[in-house]
């Protein structure tokens, strides 16, 4: 019977995780064109779209993947960790970076530019997380 729970639990987060990211697209409107930084802005909202994805597969995994782990894997015995510090920064810094845009004036290209290292950062980190399966370990 747990397994059935479980099933119903995990149907609930993925219809909710869509419905987040579809939301967070009609708020964001990536593909708006701004007329005086279409590039950089585009870059971002894409880059942060991206980030989002993966941030909700990351969060997945964590919730309900399989933890499978080698011999030679050892699971942290502490919460702070680095990948956990990376994963909590990853859940704030992004979403911050992304509500405060239009209140940055000045430097709004370096801002833009800036905000999508730092998404395609931890784009590139969540990808060899879950393929090196090193998100069992948290």
């Amino acid at each position: 019977m747990g397994g059935f729970f479980q099933n119903v639990f995990q149907v609930f987060f993925l219809i909710g995780y869509l419905v987040l990211f579809v939301i967070s697209i009609l708020i964001l409107k990536p593909f708006r064109v701004h007329h005086k930084r279409p590039r950089s802005t585009i870059s971002l909202k894409l880059s942060y779209i991206i980030f989002l994805a993966l941030l909700l597969l990351f969060t997945f995994l964590l919730l309900f993947g399989e933890k499978e782990l080698e011999e030679h894997d050892i699971p942290y015995d502490t919460l702070f960790n680095i990948h956990f510090l990376i994963f909590l920064s990853s859940t704030l810094i992004p979403n911050i970076g992304i509500m405060i845009r239009r209140n940055i004036k000045k430097k709004r290209l370096e801002y833009n530019v800036f905000f999508t290292l730092i998404n395609l950062a931890y784009c590139v980190y969540m990808i060899w997380a879950i393929s090196s399966h090193k998100w069992a370990l948290m």
